[in-house]
Order: C-alpha cells, then sequence, then structure tokens
C-alpha cells in the first residue's frame, strides 16, 4: 500500500453479529435515533437500520465511528444515500 491508500478505522464499514445479540459496527458517522426496537444509523455504506427488542448501545464513539449494541437482533437493514424516505426508514426518520 502507497501513502495514498492509507486507510482508518473510520473509513472502513463493517459489522459483526453474535447469536443475534451482540453487535459491533465500525464506519458509523451518526446515531439518528435509537429506542429498545430500533437503532437507525449512518454510515459510510448509508443509513442502517437495526431492530428487534431491548435494544441498548454499549459503546457510542463516533470520533472513532464506533457502535456496540446489545439485545435480541431481528432485522439488519440499509438505504444507499441515492433512495428517498419511504417505508420503514421514511417512518423512523420523521
Amino acid at each position: 500500500m502507497n501513502g495514498q491508500e492509507k486507510t482508518t478505522l473510520k473509513d472502513t464499514h463493517s459489522l459483526a453479529l453474535a447469536d443475534r445479540h451482540d453487535m459491533s459496527i465500525s464506519g458509523v458517522k451518526e446515531v439518528t435515533g435509537f429506542d429498545e426496537t430500533y437503532v437507525l444509523l449512518q454510515t459510510l455504506c448509508g443509513e442502517l437500520c437495526i431492530e428487534g427488542s431491548q435494544l441498548r448501545i454499549g459503546v457510542l464513539d463516533t470520533e472513532r465511528g464506533q457502535v456496540t449494541l446489545t439485545g435480541q437482533i431481528d432485522a439488519i437493514l440499509y438505504r444507499s444515500a441515492e433512495e428517498g424516505k419511504r417505508g420503514l426508514f421514511g417512518r423512523r426518520s420523521r
């Protein structure tokens, strides 16, 4: 890798899920909404909605782009920046 290809933790987006209960996400720009049934995040790869029950945010470090969640995770949905607000994402972000 040359100097121009150097990536930092904040330049990449990844998601790790263990047992549908513990989730670690990198490349998070902002948390735009949450309660115990959903978490809505702006990531480097678009808007991300995690749905479930008893969801809790553990680590929230937007400077490094890191978020961890615990709880029952039932769905993981992405929406690219080009898509209009509709469906679940439209309802959640109002």
